[in-house]
């Protein structure tokens, strides 16, 4: 049950890549980033769990296709900032809409089975004392 629900949600990663015509490494990077509040490359790659060079094919992606915007980071001039554009927003914003979506299986869950999972899902969520 565990394995078809990660297939799901890769096959749900896969959908949303499509419809956005990116990767899903690059729809991942996008997904990362907070329209308000603009990283570096390499926190990015922290976010990513991997190699700060390893995020500047999907950054290169995402600049192309006018999603995010490269700048100089004011504190710090030798590095950049990505920035997420308008359009960028947008886009972030749909696929956390397609991506976040609940399975069509929750659908048949009752009211009472749904507060219980929400339960569920806020205790796992604390930080480990």
């Amino acid at each position: 049950m565990v394995v078809s629900a990660l297939t799901e949600w890769e096959q749900r990663m896969d959908r949303a890549s499509e419809a956005t015509g990116l990767s899903p490494v690059s729809v991942w990077a996008l997904v990362q980033l907070d329209p308000e509040e603009p990283i570096t490359q390499k926190e990015l790659a922290k976010r990513l769990k991997c190699n700060p060079s390893t995020v500047v094919d999907p950054t290169d992606r995402l600049e192309e296709a006018g999603l995010v915007v490269r700048r100089a980071n004011p504190q710090d001039r030798r590095e950049n900032e990505l920035v997420v554009t308008a359009k960028g927003a947008a886009v972030r914003k749909r696929l956390l809409a397609r991506l976040l979506e609940p399975p069509p299986a929750f659908g048949q869950l009752s009211a009472r089975e749904v507060a219980r999972f929400s339960e569920i899902l806020e205790a796992v969520a604390q930080p480990a004392p």
